[in-house]
């Protein structure tokens, strides 16, 4: 690639980025509950495309890894007043258990822990009781906010926004502090790289008040930044926060180990391997499983029943309304209700089957994209690009189409924004 074709690709992928960000956003349900999880579709798979067409045309440098704390100095600002805004927002919204039961089964649990009791208890709320649907990661830094008694959400927030810092800050880079065209550029990028989750947190102020997806989006971003450098323990204790936080890397996780093992060789597959293991095995299997060895399929259980329910159009709705999480303008889970209409646990489970199916194929995808050309390849845009991909794929067939599971892939797009960006401006060598 010239650099004329990489000013082009990059203003494709920022524009098929923005438009994915007002999706989110601004634009959320816009255009209608059929047009806008196409289009939101159609701009996060732009992304994904944009990033797997560089993997094949940038040539990629052998470079030494290093860090620059100036990369992080530049966005602090940014980074700080997403912090108050995210704060500003959870404020005025204090916890309440008759809203949401998110906080609840985070929050039990912790304190159940605290006293010694056995965690994975049912938690009883003020209308009804359920089977806590956490896995270990999901609620155990909460234990924190319990034990030192602050607001839970700072947790995700700060831990999102730390994962952010440690990405830019990993990222080579080779500018002079004086060039105030580049430094300008850079923080540009990285508030079009941010925005995605600004708007969602802007036009979604009880969803973001009400969840903790921040902190599953951290755990995934320390994972693709363990992938970005050679750490087989990184790589091992990132990838056991992932599975012990939601289970929607399972079916990425071949291509992941083929990424690694081509990438980095067979001796830190199995290490890294091993760690996973060795996490998953001490977190969550001899502590909670081994005194209840049903847990796993109660958490799958009370997920799909909350499908169910959520497929119902509930009663404060407007007469001729369609169920509200799925009328909200993401995910695919709208059309096959309307083809389900007479039956629509049939709808739930083939809805299931369906995104099983192409999930895992889009990650044999990549493994067949990857050694096709792995000569010629971009390692780390092959890695990006595929988890866009992936992510995209998973979570347009969500049983759920809740738009705070979308700060994932979201958040995918704004670590390729601000990547692409340092390929192209600050690489330690001149694009070929």
């Amino acid at each position: 690639m010239d650099i004329k074709q990489t000013y082009i690709w990059f203003a494709v992928m920022a524009i098929f980025a923005l438009i994915e960000f007002l999706m989110l956003g601004n634009l959320q349900g816009y255009f209608g509950i059929y047009f806008s999880p196409i289009i939101f579709f159609l701009a996060s798979t732009g992304v994904s495309i944009s990033a797997l067409y560089v993997a094949h045309n940038l040539t990629e440098i052998n470079q030494v890894q290093r860090s620059d704390v100036r990369s992080v100095l530049l966005i602090l600002p940014v980074l700080a007043g997403l912090i108050y805004f995210g704060y500003t927002v959870f404020s005025q919204h204090p916890i309440d258990d008759t809203k949401s039961d998110v906080f609840a089964q985070v929050l039990s649990p912790s304190a159940w822990l605290i006293q010694g009791e056995y965690p994975y208890q049912d938690v009883i709320l003020p209308s009804y009781t359920m089977h806590n649907t956490y896995l270990p990661t999901q609620w155990l830094p909460f234990v924190v906010a319990v034990g030192f008694d602050f607001d839970p959400r700072w947790i995700p927030l700060v831990s999102w926004v730390i994962m952010l810092a440690l990405f830019a800050y990993v990222l080579p880079i080779n500018f002079d502090g004086r060039d105030w065209k580049y430094t300008t550029g850079y923080v540009l990028v990285t508030c079009l790289g941010l925005y995605g989750v600004y708007g969602f947190i802007s036009e979604n102020s009880f969803d973001y008040a009400v969840t903790l997806e921040m902190l599953p989006v951290a755990y995934y971003v320390l994972l693709i930044i363990a992938l970005l450098r050679e750490n087989w323990l990184l790589l091992g204790l990132s990838m056991g926060f992932c599975l012990m936080s939601r289970f929607s890397i399972l079916l990425f996780i071949p291509f992941l180990m083929w990424y690694i093992w081509k990438r980095f060789g067979a001796p830190v597959l199995f290490k890294s391997g091993i760690t996973t293991f060795l996490f998953v095995l001490l977190v969550f299997v001899l502590p909670f499983m081994t005194k209840d060895p049903q847990l796993v399929s109660k958490i799958i259980g009370n997920y799909d029943n909350g499908a169910y329910g959520e497929w119902q159009v509930h009663g404060w709705q407007q007469k001729g309304e369609e169920p509200f999480q799925l009328q909200r303008g993401m995910g695919a889970a709208i059309f096959f209700k309307r083809l389900y209409e007479y039956d629509i646990k049939d709808g739930i489970q083939h809805l299931k089957q369906v995104g099983f199916i192409l999930s895992f194929l889009t990650g044999i995808f990549m493994i067949y994209l990857f050694e096709r050309n792995r000569k010629i390849i971009h390692h780390d845009w092959i890695l990006l690009g595929g988890a866009k991909l992936y992510f995209t794929v998973f979570y347009t067939f969500v049983l759920i189409p809740y738009p705070y599971l979308y700060i994932l892939p979201v958040t995918i797009t704004g670590l390729i924004i601000i990547k692409a960006y340092s390929d192209i401006y600050l690489s330690p060598a001149p694009l070929q």
